[in-house]
């Protein structure tokens, strides 16, 4: 599930032991998360230290990458951006 075009964030630089719940715990003072999710290896059902995280709106999608890009969690800085929209042929 994904917000309105730039309301979707890419996070990077995640700890291993960050579960989804963690990720929409951490960006849910921003706005209301639609879906917050990390990505796992299927091989070896780890984390790969990044996830993307989908407000409702494009403003809390702003203020959470205004607050968070660069906040530390354990020992990693998180970095958050925008999730690349993909292109409609």
């Amino acid at each position: 599930t994904e917000g309105p075009v730039g309301a979707n964030l890419f996070v990077y630089h995640l700890p291993q032991s960050l579960t989804d719940s963690d990720l929409e715990t951490i960006f849910s003072p921003f706005g209301t998360v639609v879906s917050a999710r990390v990505y796992i290896d299927k091989d070896t059902g780890e984390s790969k230290g990044f996830g993307f995280v989908s407000y409702q709106s494009t403003e809390a999608a702003e203020a959470a990458i205004i607050c968070m890009n660069g906040f530390q969690v354990g020992t990693k800085r998180l970095t958050v951006q925008h999730k690349k929209e993909k292109q409609k042929p």
